[in-house]
């Protein structure tokens, strides 16, 4: 997560001292904007995770009431689409925060100062995994990512890209045959100090391959990121940043579109695929279950299972799916407010939620809480349920409450032109941890 820029309007050339030369501006201001689109994009992601977790339909809401058309809702725009926008954002923060370093030729240190992040990360996601929550956790299986990224951070272009196709293609079927060789559909769960302890391979099992945000599948999301990121940050520096930021939501668009189509031809010729009939499950059921959200792995290592796009199974197809979903909206909004609007200041309104984008693990560390305090007790006694869910705990009205602290946080951090605490403390760890000497010139 980038925490390196200070949320005011980055420079435009004019500001930029005349006295540098024309040559050292460019890479010089590249080096240092901080994207509102980005900023925005992680606000979509945040908030669509948070709709994926409050806006389900309680026992006594009846069919066609708001919140089932809600629910219904969040399902086809924000179920799978919103972890992995966050995702590849990630990526994109692992970039911006290191760009510096590595401009400067410190890849050592740009690799340590991701490797801090990550335990940071690790440590916060391990902390929330112990509070009682429906919500799975997914900090320490990111944070694990990151590690595993970090040392690609100043790879080639190529390596990258090819390292994300193989695992991209590779991952999904051997996640699905390790399951069935180990008999489980998903383990770890929010992964936190108690499993750690107690079961040590288990905890590292799940967050590598077996649990619900596996860091191989994220992985990939991250490569794609530091991709995207690369893009814009040259873009930037030669000032072409509207062609491709428009090339990067275009691709994203067209990927996206082509992955749903065939997922939609394998779902409805899985016989020809060499899937079997399923006994006591009618076809229409069968493509419904086939199209909700799973648990981090395809329904099997077969081709049908790698070709159809499950929300949340890494299959080939799934990640085709939502990484060109994240692609597009990265690329448009950057398009949007740093190509074409990059000259204006944010208003009150784009300010405060870019400055709730710009503090994703304040914002997501404070919604984990707050929904394991008013949803904690249903986990551990679910019989309470039958004297009605509490409309601030579960729905529309819990969301609406949410995203009304998200906003709140957001408008106080633009009013004092500062970050989130979380990312702050992620920041003055890393400058503490890792040499901040420049290298001479």
């Amino acid at each position: 997560m980038e925490v390196t820029v200070p949320l005011a309007h980055s420079a435009t050339p004019e500001t930029v001292s005349s006295a540098r030369p024309a040559t050292e501006i460019p890479s010089r201001r590249a080096a240092r904007v901080r994207y509102i689109g980005v900023d925005l994009a992680r606000f979509l992601a945040i908030v669509g995770m948070m709709a994926t977790h409050l806006l389900v339909a309680g026992p006594s809401a009846e069919p066609g009431s708001p919140e089932f058309v809600a629910t219904d809702i969040t399902q086809v725009v924000a179920a799978g689409t919103s972890a992995a926008l966050f995702a590849v954002l990630g990526g994109v923060s692992m970039v911006l925060a290191a760009r510096r370093r590595i401009a400067e030729g410190r890849t050592g240190a740009a690799i340590g100062a991701i490797a801090v992040r990550a335990l940071i990360v690790i440590l916060i996601g391990l902390l929330l995994g112990g509070i009682v929550s429906p919500v799975v956790v997914v900090l320490a299986y990111y944070g694990v990512a990151m590690l595993l990224v970090a040392p690609l951070i100043a790879a080639p272009g190529w390596l990258l890209a090819s390292i994300a196709l193989v695992l991209g293609i590779a991952s999904g079927p051997l996640n699905a045959l390790a399951r069935q060789g180990l008999g489980v559909v998903n383990e770890g769960g929010s992964v936190n100090f108690e499993l750690l302890g107690a079961d040590p391979l288990s905890a590292l099992r799940a967050v590598l391959l077996t649990g619900e945000y596996p860091a191989v599948t994220w992985a990939v999301y991250l490569i794609v990121g530091i991709l995207a990121a690369r893009a814009l940050v040259a873009a930037t520096a030669r000032g072409s940043l509207a062609r491709v930021a428009g090339t990067v939501a275009a691709s994203g668009a067209v990927l996206a579109t082509v992955a749903q189509l065939v997922s939609a031809w394998a779902l409805a010729n899985r016989g020809l695929l060499g899937a079997t009939p399923v006994p006591g499950i009618d076809e229409q059921l069968l493509a419904q279950l086939l199209t909700a959200p799973t648990f981090g792995a395809p329904f099997g290592p077969e081709l049908w299972a790698q070709l159809i796009a499950t929300p949340h199974s890494g299959s080939p197809l799934d990640l085709a799916r939502t990484i060109g979903i994240a692609l597009a909206v990265i690329g448009l909004l950057v398009l949007v407010f740093d190509a074409l609007l990059g000259a204006r200041r944010p208003g009150p309104v784009l300010g405060t939620i870019r400055a709730a984008g710009a503090a994703p693990l304040t914002v997501y560390t404070l919604h984990i809480v707050a929904t394991g305090l008013t949803l904690g007790s249903l986990v551990e006694h679910p019989e309470l349920m039958t004297a009605g869910v509490p409309w601030w705990s579960l729905g529309l009205g819990a969301f609406g409450l949410q995203l009304a602290g998200v906003l709140a946080i957001g408008a106080v951090l633009a009013a004092l032109g500062r970050r989130g605490p979380l990312e702050a403390i992620t920041s003055g760890a890393v400058n503490l941890l890792v040499r901040s000497g420049r290298s001479p010139r």
